[in-house]
């Protein structure tokens, strides 16, 4: 009953927070803006550049494929950036003592990491399946093709993937702050580079062969790579080219991760995801419990 209502406090904390609702959006805000005014014709010209040989609708396939692909990396960036509004109630409770306050009460002090974990996962879920929701409206507005059952079934099991790694990330990060100053400091600078992380300002083929083999081993991108593969394999598929043009694109674009000449799996990817989220998980809460401990 206890966490029941935590929850619900931090839920309705975050959905009163306009401005911090706002923020938490910015990133999503300013790609969106990249993609409508700079990026997004140029993207679909050099999608039938490498794909299109002149059929029918094929431009139609590329705009919804670039829609589908944009949409996978603004999923990634807003279980990221909600996560850390969420968790950032944590570190403001703390700051301001409200937390001492709560630990006074005879309840285990998990049962309030807990509400802050779960109260961040629940608003982060529901925000990206809203974007997804919204991607696949417009899509169908255009004349596309959305995704099928089994298609969003997967895209919902990556979406809980994602959130799982970012928010243990988030609360990892969260252990080490300990002022609202400072936890700002460090979601800024992760907003900022989010949207490289997904691959949605530069194409994973676009990047350095360095950042490359850098950035297939971090979650957000794992997850990207995960929702595209899912999104994008039958749109791709529609082209009349070769085969190895579909290939080299899904590469370039960042469908396909390839580790040791193997390409890995959506499961893969979703395991991978999962497993980093508990590591960080009990390295935070190591850090949360020694930092209680020296408090002391």
């Amino acid at each position: 009953m206890v966490l029941m209502r935590f929850i619900k406090r931090n839920i309705l904390m975050y959905y009163r927070d306009r401005a911090g609702v706002f923020f938490s959006f910015l990133t999503t805000i300013i790609i969106l803006i990249l993609m409508i005014a700079f990026l997004g014709e140029a993207n679909v010209i050099s999608t039938l550049n490498v794909l299109g040989v002149g059929a029918d609708n094929e431009r139609l396939h590329a705009l919804c494929l670039i829609i589908k692909w944009t949409v996978a990396g603004i999923i990634v960036v807003n279980a990221v950036t909600i996560s850390m509004t969420m968790i950032g109630f944590m570190v403001r409770d703390e700051e301001s003592h409200k937390l001492d306050a709560f630990l006074v009460a005879p309840v285990k002090s998990s049962v309030y990491v807990a509400g802050y974990i779960i109260a961040a996962s629940f608003v982060s879920f529901t925000m990206c399946i809203l974007t997804f929701a919204l991607g696949e409206i417009y899509i169908r507005y255009i004349g596309g093709v959305t995704a099928s059952f089994k298609e969003i079934a997967a895209v919902v099991v990556v979406i809980f993937s994602i959130i799982f790694s970012t928010a243990s990330f988030v609360f990892l990060c969260a252990g080490f702050v300990r002022t609202n100053s400072a936890y700002v400091g460090i979601t800024s600078i992760i907003s900022s580079i989010i949207g490289f992380l997904a691959a949605i300002y530069i194409p994973y083929g676009g990047m350095p062969g360095w950042l490359r083999n850098i950035i297939r081993f971090v979650p957000a991108f794992q997850g990207s790579s995960a929702l595209r593969e899912i999104l994008l394999t039958k749109d791709i598929s529609w082209f009349s080219c070769d085969n190895m043009h579909k290939e080299g694109f899904s590469e370039y674009m960042g469908l396909v991760i390839q580790l040791n000449n193997k390409t890995v799996p959506v499961i893969g990817k979703i395991t991978y995801m999962i497993l980093f989220g508990v590591v960080l998980m009990f390295v935070a809460t190591y850090v949360m419990t020694h930092r209680s401990r020296m408090d002391r």
